[in-house]
């Protein structure tokens, strides 16, 4: 399965290019051809959407959905696809029609595909905050998937850790915890095959940064059978009606509704909760 990572490097060597859109607030920038009339009014235009949907009732927004696929998620769980490109005039318009409006906007649900957070992800994520490049890789997310504990984070974020934090230990030492940082995780070793491998080379010095590095790699096994922090959530990628759900998000919609695809449905029951 790629990574958060792999899917925005692929998607930005296919040309997907992040474009930004200054400037004032005009609702008259919207008409027909541009989908403003069509999908930012305050009711729906076609009633047998709402004849043949489920309705949620949200603080300023009322979702339509599919029946068999329309859930409710929380704002922090659900993320844009990478790569899409926003318009901030449109997400300030959907922002303000809210706002602004008497009662509650109708809107017909987007459509999201579902996903858990791997180690990898934290991984990567992790990674790229430590390399401060966390807003450009991951443009549409606020912070980085976490293992829950901030020291584990900084363990994993930093590639360098053992050099940086055991710079006294011995070349021997260091070239072991680079090659088998992250194999308990991995399931590649466990502490005792660690501890085994670890005896053949090691110098008294050594001793207790090998116990530091146990800590470390034990810990982030027990953060992921915990579940801890961020480990295996459930979350949503949209795939389509970005400016619907992000804008609803920004007008201060603590839960939002989408069509999760038939495929997430089955794999993900029990992890997300159904209108």
């Amino acid at each position: 399965m790629l990574s958060n990572k792999d899917i925005a490097r692929i998607q930005r060597l296919s040309g997907i290019i992040k474009e930004s859109y200054e400037g004032e607030f005009d609702e008259d920038d919207y008409d027909d051809e541009d989908g403003g009339e069509q999908y930012f009014n305050t009711k729906l235009p076609d009633p047998d959407v709402k004849n043949y949907s489920k309705k949620w009732v949200g603080r300023g927004v009322t979702w339509f959905g599919d029946p068999e696929q329309m859930i409710v998620i929380d704002k922090d769980d659900v993320h844009g696809m990478w790569g899409n490109i926003y318009d901030n005039k449109k997400l300030k318009y959907v922002e303000n029609l809210i706002d602004n409006s008497s009662e509650n906007v109708e809107f017909e649900c987007s459509y999201g595909i579902g996903g858990i957070t791997t180690f990898t992800d934290i991984q990567e994520e992790q990674q790229s905050s430590f390399q401060d490049g966390f807003s450009t890789d991951y443009e549409h997310l606020d912070e980085p998937s976490s293992t829950g504990n901030e020291e584990l984070d900084a363990y994993v974020g930093n590639e360098n850790y053992s050099y940086d934090e055991f710079y006294t230990a011995s070349d021997e030492a260091h070239e072991f915890f680079e090659n088998y940082k992250f194999s308990i995780i991995k399931g590649k070793q466990n502490a005792e095959s660690l501890h085994n491998m670890f005896s053949t080379i090691k110098k008294e010095e050594d001793e207790e940064y090998f116990s530091e590095f146990i800590k470390f790699e034990s810990g982030l096994k027990e953060a992921q059978n915990n579940e801890d922090g961020d480990f295996n959530r459930f979350t949503v990628q949209l795939r389509d009606g970005h400016h619907r759900v992000m804008g609803a998000i920004a007008a201060g919609e603590r839960y939002v509704c989408l069509n999760l695809d038939k495929d997430s449905i089955q794999e993900f029951k029990g992890r997300y909760k159904k209108v």
